[in-house]
């Protein structure tokens, strides 16, 4: 019998591998199924991180029953084996959110990792 893996993000690797693309509706509901306890809001703000790192690209938007679109996602070319998949993609973007990485000091908050700054 397979393990369950703790990391979501892994999880969500295995589901783009399995599926080829994927909107964060249905991957809320597949972890689900898989035993990961986590809101709809944590995916979407895993996708995001995912998006800003590159793993993960737009591919395509349909109707869908909710007055927004769904937008689905696929693993961006070549980032299938990247090792930042077997972390946590939030912590990736932001050090400083890191549970110890900073001792809290109003105002003190680092932002974002250097490499992943915004450009402009």
């Amino acid at each position: 019998m397979e393990t369950k893996r703790l990391k979501i993000a892994m999880a969500l690797h295995d589901l783009f591998v399995e599926r080829g693309e994927l909107y964060p509706a249905e991957a809320h509901r597949l972890l689900k199924v898989m035993g990961h306890k986590t809101s709809y809001v944590a995916i979407q703000r895993i996708f995001y991180a995912l998006r800003q790192l590159g793993l993960v690209e737009f591919t395509r938007s349909e109707p869908g029953k909710a007055p927004i679109d769904r937008r689905y996602y696929q693993i961006a070319a070549g980032m299938e084996d990247d090792p930042r998949w077997d972390s946590y993609p939030h912590y990736e973007l932001y050090p400083s959110a890191r549970l110890g990485a900073l001792k809290y000091e109003f105002g003190t908050s680092g932002g974002r990792a250097k490499e992943y700054e915004r450009k402009g």
